[in-house]
């Protein structure tokens, strides 16, 4: 979801442990003649998004201290930190674990309820203040549900006329209109609410019982939902299937 919008399309997550992840979506919007790709990738100390498709441009702009607009080293570290924790969300729902890169502790945290279903409660704590809560069914011993606060999106979105690729001067105009309202309205501290990651239809593969269907929700809103098509165990990944192209 895009604000009131809704795109769909497909994912493939790549994860080679201790610290390589990929995630790629390829999504078309209609009126566009080609489908519009967004990358994100970590590999180590390096991370990097990219976009490419859609017939038009878009671009990331991220604030540094005081507001300044941040260097390339600032941006780096930044998206280095979200994709690793984005990766170790990932592998607790999936595999209940994480890397040795980025070590996680957990404590009993007691019973709740998910949708009227009795759970166990873990509280899982890791590195720079990482913490994520995971909701077990107590009859099954299932993963529902994980919990974890954050700083509440913003939602920007730009209009364009479908069809041809845009011009030049039409994503120039774009970017900066764009950029006056994003310096216009940076909140002093931005606020912190609750976010879900949903997880249902659980099936074998390999021996093991994995989710299926994963619904992310900000607050009470779903933001995000997919269905997964197929699970790799162990795969042969390509060379470059984690550098930079």
């Amino acid at each position: 979801m895009f604000g009131d919008r809704q795109m769909g399309g497909d994912r493939e997550i790549s994860i080679s442990l201790p610290n390589k992840y990929v995630v790629e979506d390829s999504m078309n919007p209609g009126g566009m003649s080609t489908a519009m790709i967004n990358t994100r990738t970590l590999n180590g100390d390096h991370a990097w998004s990219a976009s490419s498709g859609g017939g038009g441009g878009m671009f990331i702009r991220m604030g540094g201290p005081g507001g300044q607009q941040a260097t390339p080293e600032q941006i780096e570290a930044m998206l280095k930190r979200s994709f690793q924790i984005e990766m170790t969300r990932y592998l607790l729902a999936i595999t209940l674990s994480s890397s040795e890169t980025f070590p996680i502790e957990y404590k009993y945290a007691g019973e709740s309820e998910v949708e009227d279903a009795k759970a166990d409660v873990l509280d899982a704590t890791g590195p720079d203040k990482f913490a994520v809560r995971i909701f077990f069914d107590k009859t099954s011993h299932l993963p529902l549900l994980l919990s974890y606060r954050g700083p509440k999106p913003r939602i920007m979105t730009m209009t364009r006329s479908v069809g041809s690729a845009a011009k030049p001067e039409d994503l120039k105009k774009a970017r900066e209109d764009a950029e006056k309202k994003l310096a216009t309205e940076v909140p002093e501290k931005p606020e912190e609410v609750d976010f879900y990651i949903r997880l249902s239809d659980h099936k074998k593969v390999s021996g093991l019982i994995l989710p299926h269907k994963f619904t992310f929700l900000t607050e009470n809103e779903v933001s995000e939902e997919f269905e997964v098509s197929k699970f790799q165990m162990n795969p042969q990944f390509k060379s470059d299937r984690f550098e930079k192209r």
